[in-house]
């Protein structure tokens, strides 16, 4: 009986762990589901869907099973034209359907060359930005600029850093820091050299506004040496920039292998835009540049610390992010997991069963490994595999992208180099102490996920939500439910346990270990009566006295005690008629009482799991 007992308080001690281990098994099977409901949708001829994104979404989703990626293959090949793709297949090609068509294709290995030929005849020449020329040296220096093949011009460039001199491409600018380059002369190669070491870079703004950027690429020479700088900004599009357009076109060219540097001065200048701000383009540029700023807009743009929604579809924009955020391990992305497994439709899918967005939603949050099948140009292996790096196209030179390799991400490319290591000191960040929160974004960096860029803060002692026993936190736990009962610090939310059919795991474990205590009390009743009378009666019972032998004591024979009552003499009753006596008539036992607090504590027990 001991033994039954301590393995039933084992168990339950065992609860919440097994409780943990469920919960992970359930966030698997939910992805399974959804890929489940997924291959029912798309039936044998992919959905027969009309449209060319939920084909290339089905086809990055589905691409592990070979069955189904041929049949969206044939789907997809049905709607080209002319080496191009329109939303459907009567529609005209566009840049955006063209570039999500490629990476589809590339994903599993078909050949793509033909497209990418169509793509780059659709660049344009970016118009709307202010171009300078930047000249820094330690010192004073005197500098002479030749535009293409015609006569030297000079240019001093002062202890101050301002520069002084004029040619009908360059003006000084900003203060006389710059050369403004003249919109004539945009398409002209600058070479400069100065009589003391320097360097020479880009920076371009739009016309209208006031944040400069820099260009990612800087040249720097000897007294002896030059550099070359020449304007190279283009964007898509088929009559004038596409935007959306242009941010899937990138993705597609570096998906590929192309050198894409000359689209980001556009995609970075008008990204703020308010026309843009639905397109999400910070996903897109975090992609592909994984600078810290995109990464901290994209964070900061996560509603109730659950999902995206910048263009009206929550399902379509988180999948977005969590593209852009898929090799990067912070809350956010984690929280975002959960939620979508929360709201899944019962047949497993998202969004009422939309194959589009629980297509993207696969493939951004819990994609899997390709499969060749049909005529496939080149056998690629998993970047990773073979000891490579899947990396942003920023954190790649173009001669070490290796472009027969796939990574799963949206943006991420293979690269034979690994990424530079920058720590959070390296960015000028901090990590928060313990008690201690940041006032503004955390970033990434290669030593922790949550290097501050702004300062810290001393969190408030307790909220009213943790004094009554709950968590703050961004957003809660798929554990946890959200309360506006009670407040806490910044924009976290006060979290609670969920309940089980209106009873807590807490009421449910003392219900149980009621329940074994009762039955216990059942089963050692009597010992517990008997311990019962002796505590209210408070006597003390003892044996009778016994002999060595554990008997009692016997008499020797012959011996008479004088204590020893004398027997009466044997009566003799002569025959005869003798009176009959009616034997008594003996009660019935009684019947034992019931026990009454045995049938109450149950009574209660009952009521109380009602």
């Amino acid at each position: 009986m001991k033994k039954s007992v301590i393995i039933l308080f084992i168990l339950i001690s065992l609860m919440p762990l097994v409780l943990a281990a469920n919960e992970t098994t359930a966030s698997l099977e939910g992805s399974e589901k959804a890929y489940s409901c997924l291959k029912n949708q798309l039936g044998d001829n992919c959905g027969n869907s009309a449209s060319t994104e939920q084909t290339a979404f089905s086809i990055l989703a589905m691409a592990y099973d070979s069955g189904i990626q041929g049949d969206c293959l044939d789907s997809l090949n049905s709607k080209k034209k002319d080496n191009c793709w329109g939303k459907t297949a009567s529609d005209s090609c566009d840049i955006k359907s063209t570039s999500q068509a490629i990476i589809a294709l590339k994903y599993v290995g078909k050949n793509v060359d033909d497209y990418v030929e169509w793509l780059e005849d659709k660049k344009k020449q970016t118009t709307g930005l202010t171009w300078f020329l930047e000249i820094d040296a330690s010192e004073a220096t005197s500098c002479k600029i030749k535009v293409n093949s015609a006569n030297e011009k000079t240019f001093n460039i002062n202890a101050n850093k301002k520069i002084s001199g004029t040619s009908s491409c360059l003006t000084p600018a900003e203060n006389n820091y710059f050369l403004k380059i003249s919109n004539s002369c945009l398409d002209s190669n600058f070479t400069i050299s100065c009589d003391k070491n320097f360097v020479t870079t880009l920076i371009y703004k739009q016309s209208s506004g006031s944040t400069y950027y820099i260009s990612s690429l800087t040249h720097s020479a000897s007294i002896a040496g030059s550099t070359e700088e020449k304007v190279n900004a283009y964007c898509f599009g088929i009559n004038s920039c596409d935007y959306e357009g242009s941010l899937w076109a990138s993705i597609a060219l570096a998906k590929t292998g192309e050198d894409i540097s000359a689209y980001l001065p556009y995609l970075s200048s008008v990204y703020d835009n308010t026309a843009n701000k639905k397109y999400f383009p910070s996903a897109f540029l975090y992609m592909i540049t994984s600078e810290d700023d995109y990464q901290s807009d994209i964070t900061g743009k996560q509603k109730q610390g659950k999902y995206w929604e910048e263009s009206g579809n929550k399902f379509y924009d988180t999948a977005l992010a969590l593209s852009a955020l898929q090799q990067v391990l912070i809350d956010e992305v984690g929280n975002a997991k959960d939620y979508l497994l929360s709201i899944q439709d019962s047949s497993g899918c998202w969004s009422s069963n939309n194959v589009r967005d629980t297509s993207f939603i696969l493939y951004a949050a819990w994609p899997k490994n390709p499969v060749s099948s049909g005529d496939v140009v080149e056998t690629r292996s998993k970047c990773t595999d073979f000891n490579h790096y899947c990396t942003a196209y920023g954190e790649c030179t173009s001669e070490n992208v290796l472009s027969n390799f796939y990574c799963s991400g949206l943006g991420d490319i293979c690269c034979s180099t690994e990424p530079a290591k920058v720590s959070c000191e390296d960015k000028n960040g901090i990590v928060c102490p313990s008690g201690e929160q940041c006032t503004g974004s955390e970033v990434t960096a290669s030593d922790t996920n949550y290097c501050c860029i702004d300062s810290c803060i001393e969190v408030s002692a307790a909220t009213t939500c943790e004094e009554n026993s709950n968590n703050c936190r961004t957003s809660c736990l798929s554990t946890e439910q959200e309360t506006s009962a009670y407040e806490c610090n910044g924009y976290d939310v006060c979290c609670e346990e969920k309940t089980t059919g209106g009873k807590s795991w807490t009421f449910i474990i003392l219900l149980i270990i009621l329940i074994i205590l009762v039955i216990l009390a059942i089963i050692f009743r009597n010992q517990l009566k008997i311990w019962w009378f002796r505590t209210k009666s408070e006597l003390k019972f003892s044996r009778p006295p016994t002999g060595p032998s554990g008997r009692p004591p016997v008499n020797p024979p012959g011996f008479t005690s004088p204590m020893m009552i004398p027997t009466r003499p044997r009566q003799i009753i002569p025959r005869g008629n003798i009176p009959m006596r009616r034997p008594s008539m003996r009660s019935a036992p009684r019947r034992a009482e019931k026990d009454t607090l045995f049938d109450e504590t149950m009574k209660k027990l009952k009521e109380m799991s009602k």
